[in-house]
């Protein structure tokens, strides 16, 4: 991501302004959790990208799954530890320029940095993705190479969930990421589903006066 857009979520952070950030577990991950663990054969394993400090994270890990997440923002992994109550270790990860933060028991693995220096090489393999508000952050150059990373990541098996803030188009962020464009950007053989509308809003929804809605759905590969 370009470094203004970068430090714009570190100066939120700093200052005490993370608006989208729940204190529940989302309700669309809970009602269609078993999208994300769709091989009963193998250990599940869900990437959560732009986590922030989310509780889903825990709530899926405390499901016997591994949760792999990605954020750019350090003190949003500092204080997901301490509100969790988990204990953790940090250490260089250079392959990501950045760190990582580890749970103890290995089950939570959260990288700290940009989420363009992340790459298959460094974690693949994954079950599930759970994309609560991440693509939707993005400007639509960064949309492209967004997709364009989560394809390599991803297999015609594993189960994608995404939030997509339904308002006026090119408004944001968040923004309002059409079925049409994300099926184009995922390529032949992807198909978008609704599967339902959020009453559970996050802080900042009642702060966008053109808020149509926000919608939970499924992103399949043939």
């Amino acid at each position: 991501m370009a470094s203004d857009q970068i430090q714009g979520w570190l100066n939120n952070w700093e200052g005490d302004c993370t608006p989208w950030h729940m204190s529940d577990v989302h309700e669309g991950l809970a009602r269609y959790y078993k999208v994300l663990v769709n091989k009963p054969s193998v250990q599940n394993k869900i990437f959560l990208p732009l986590c922030g400090k989310s509780v889903d994270i825990k709530w899926l890990a405390d499901r016997g799954n591994e949760v792999v997440g990605v954020e750019a923002a350090e003190m949003g992994l500092v204080e997901f530890f301490a509100e969790q109550n988990i204990e953790y270790s940090v250490e260089a990860a250079a392959s990501v320029k950045g760190k990582l933060f580890r749970s103890r028991d290995n089950k939570i693995r959260l990288y700290c940095c940009d989420i363009f220096d992340f790459s298959a090489s460094v974690e693949c393999g994954f079950s599930g993705v759970w994309d609560r508000g991440s693509i939707e952050a993005l400007e639509f150059e960064d949309r492209k190479r967004y997709i364009e990373l989560m394809r390599t990541l991803i297999s015609s098996e594993t189960g994608y969930l995404a939030e997509i803030v339904e308002r006026d188009l090119g408004k944001g962020p968040p923004y309002y990421v059409t079925a049409d464009e994300l099926e184009a950007g995922f390529g032949p053989g992807c198909t978008v589903t609704k599967l339902m509308t959020v009453t559970k809003l996050p802080e900042y929804a009642f702060h966008v006066p053109d808020l149509i809605g926000l919608n939970v759905l499924s992103i399949t590969f043939n």
